[in-house]
């Protein structure tokens, strides 16, 4: 009976000890979801508590909802509130400058007619420079023409654009300048619009080479007022220059008619300054003629023709010249002269091309009288020199048994004084 017992557990054991070793081994390995088990608390150690069960969820599955934006942003951080510029147009006047800043100035680069345009650029700088000296802070370059871009404003412009400049780059006062030639002079006219209400202001003078900056540097102390001259009450009346829309309207403040009117109508542009009016020219002409008839002949005539300009386009002049002429018995010389009236159509406001349409009468002695009529072209390469050819040139020999007719081309140059 004995023997039996020890032979039971013995069985007992082997079939045990296996189930235990495996037991051990498992408890070595990663739980099935992966993650490593924890290591068996020390000898001692407090038990952690247990987390109580949570309870399946009853009904669909919930979907967490996405992030109202993107990943990376800055949603949930404190923020500090981004005021936005004003908008053109909007802003007030700027008022008087206060205690220990200076007054703002804004000079637009000055134009030039029938010069170097260097004069300008000397001009501007000058203008600048006597702002500074003034007490103004005067707008860079730069600044000035981003301002009048902004604006798209016209060049050359007038006091009204100046003003409207001038606020728009919240600038007190503005200038600008214009530079052009007269009797071996500079001309120099200077505009000033002030934002206060009064004005504007003008100043002209002349000077040469020698004296441009200081007559520069008088006139914007003459046309531009001091920083301690600033009229605030005319500030508090101003009203803000109209800024195109959208639709292409302008705001209109709460006016009369009659003031409306006035407002909104633009301005009338003053006409630019031309180049100085040279009352007198001397040509030397050279002229071809061809007979056109049915007798072939060549006449060659070189001579001089003294003008007057009455006006710009319409002169009036005499003509004296060499002529060699086709002869029954070979070729003959002789003096030509005519009396001529010229009128001249302008091609382009820009460059200085006319036509010449000319009409002369004159004598030819030993022949009879000659009547010549012209169409052509004129170039004026600078203010004294002029080119010009006559390019359709019906002419007539009135002889004393016959008329000829010849069909001329003349060059020519002049020197204008």
């Amino acid at each position: 009976m004995f023997t039996r017992s020890l032979g039971v557990l013995a069985i007992a054991v082997a079939i045990l000890a296996p189930g235990a070793a495996l037991a051990q081994l498992g408890s070595e390995l990663d739980s099935p979801t992966g993650e490593p088990r924890q290591p068996p608390p020390p000898p001692g150690a407090p038990t952690p508590p247990v987390p109580p069960p949570v309870a399946p969820p009853v009904g669909p599955p919930v979907v967490e909802a996405p992030p109202a934006t993107p990943p990376g942003s800055n949603v949930g951080e404190e923020e500090e509130a981004v005021v936005p510029p004003p908008e053109t147009g909007t802003e007030e006047p700027p008022a008087e400058a206060p205690a220990g800043d200076r007054m703002r100035m804004i000079v637009i680069d000055a134009a030039t007619f029938g010069i170097d345009p260097v004069v300008g650029r000397v001009v501007s700088a000058r203008m600048r420079t006597t702002g500074e000296e003034l007490g103004y802070a005067v707008l860079t370059p730069e600044e000035s023409v981003a301002a009048a871009q902004q604006l798209r404003m016209p060049y050359p412009p007038t006091p009204a654009d100046l003003w409207r400049v001038s606020w728009l780059a919240r600038a007190h006062r503005g200038a600008f300048a214009r530079a052009w030639a007269h009797q071996g002079q500079y001309v120099i006219e200077i505009a000033v619009a002030s934002l206060d209400g009064s004005g504007p202001f003008f100043a002209r003078g002349t000077a040469g080479a020698d004296d441009l900056r200081d007559v520069v540097d008088r006139l914007v102390r003459t046309a531009l007022p001091p920083p301690t001259a600033w009229n605030a009450a005319g500030v508090a009346g101003a009203t803000t220059p109209a800024q195109p829309s959208a639709a292409g309207t302008a705001p209109v403040d709460e006016l009369d008619a009659d003031e409306a009117a006035a407002r909104t109508t633009p301005p009338a542009r003053r006409a630019e300054p031309e180049p100085e009016l040279r009352r007198w020219q001397l040509t030397l002409q050279t002229e071809g003629a061809i007979g056109a008839a049915q007798e072939v002949y060549y006449n060659h005539l070189i001579g001089l023709r003294f003008d007057f300009r009455i006006t710009r386009d319409i002169l009036i002049g005499v003509y004296a010249g060499y002529a060699n002429l086709n002869a029954r018995d070979g070729r003959a010389d002789n003096l030509l002269f005519m009396a001529q009236f010229e009128n001249r159509i302008r091609i382009s406001p820009d460059i200085d091309v006319t036509i010449p349409l000319r009409a002369a009468v004159g004598y030819l002695p030993f022949n009879g009288p000659v009547i010549r009529l012209s169409a052509g072209l004129n170039y004026a390469i600078s203010e004294h020199w002029e080119i010009g050819a006559d390019i359709l040139t019906p002419t007539f020999w009135i002889l004393p048994d016959r008329t000829a007719v010849s069909l001329n081309i003349a060059l020519e140059g002049t020197y204008r004084f």
